[in-house]
């Protein structure tokens, strides 16, 4: 059956044996940890002085990790830095893509959570990259408006650091994806691309990168990505998508990247309540 298997089948047994990321009110299986189903309540340097500024909004409510640091759901969040980042018998993954295999599975806010969650540490720090060139939302995540970032940086930028925002929380760096390019996959495949992933993850030994991308299924960017980063973070949202999406998914990526699927349940609109259910790690 393979490893990423073994890890779908270990979600469908938490699920009473139901299809896999379909989610149930009871506690599910983190390792050795139980934790509850949970509501979230909507549905490289240092950076210079942005070139963005504060937008009249608040950070988005679901930014948990930020908003409600001692709740349960924030604790979520902790436990699966924990299981990425102390990982018994590998080393520490230092560039992290975030992806889905479709839309609105939760996978930004999963990013950003997580990001949030790794800065907290004592020695960690953390640069977000923004790689859903298609539909950026992480800055919208931290009450942010929008200006310049990676496309710009890939297009024709020579200093990565005018384009790094920094973000409420300390030791978390954004760069965002700047304006909405008409070729995002060839800006994402390209040399310069590759070249800024290696920089970033043979410069900074005490930095993690964590990047959001398109939806995987839909669009080129995940598999390219994919390719550069050190593993993969699967998103999906319980109920909706199905073992048959997961394993095509990880067969398009590569699953010797998957380090491991987090489930998101949601009642089944858009942006609507998000609950985060769960890590099922890829069996060693």
């Amino acid at each position: 059956m393979g490893k990423f298997s073994d890890a779908l089948k270990k979600a469908e047994m938490s699920s009473g044996g139901q299809p896999a990321g379909l989610a149930t009110d009871k506690s599910v299986e983190i390792g050795r940890e139980e934790i509850e189903a949970l509501k979230l309540d909507t549905g490289v340097p240092e950076a210079p002085d942005p070139p963005f500024r504060q937008s009249l909004g608040k950070l988005d409510s679901r930014l948990v990790s930020v908003l409600e640091p001692n709740t349960p759901v924030a604790e979520c969040f902790k436990i699966l830095r924990a299981k990425l980042l102390f990982a018994q018998n590998c080393q520490p993954c230092k560039t992290i893509m975030v992806g889905s295999p479709q839309p609105f599975d939760g996978k930004t806010m999963v990013a950003a959570n997580l990001a949030v969650s790794i800065a907290r540490g004592l020695d960690e720090h953390v640069l977000l990259v923004d790689c859903d060139l298609r539909s950026p939302k992480l800055h919208q995540s931290f009450g942010l408006e929008l200006h310049q970032g990676l496309r710009e940086y890939l297009e024709d930028g020579n200093s990565l650091s005018q384009y790094l925002v920094k973000t409420p929380v300390e030791k978390l760096t954004l760069l965002p994806a700047g304006e909405t390019p008409m070729n995002p996959s060839e800006l994402l495949s390209s040399e310069k691309m590759r070249a800024l992933i290696r920089e970033l993850k043979d410069r900074y030994q005490d930095r993690y990168v964590i990047i959001d991308t398109p939806p995987v299924q839909f669009t080129p960017e995940g598999s390219v990505l994919a390719s550069m980063v050190d593993g993969v973070l699967l998103i999906a949202r319980s109920g909706k998508t199905s073992r048959e999406l997961l394993l095509q998914v990880a067969n398009n990526i590569g699953r010797d990247k998957i380090l491991g699927i987090v489930f998101n349940a949601s009642n089944g609109s858009q942006g609507d309540a998000h609950y985060y259910n769960g890590y099922y790690p890829k069996e060693n």
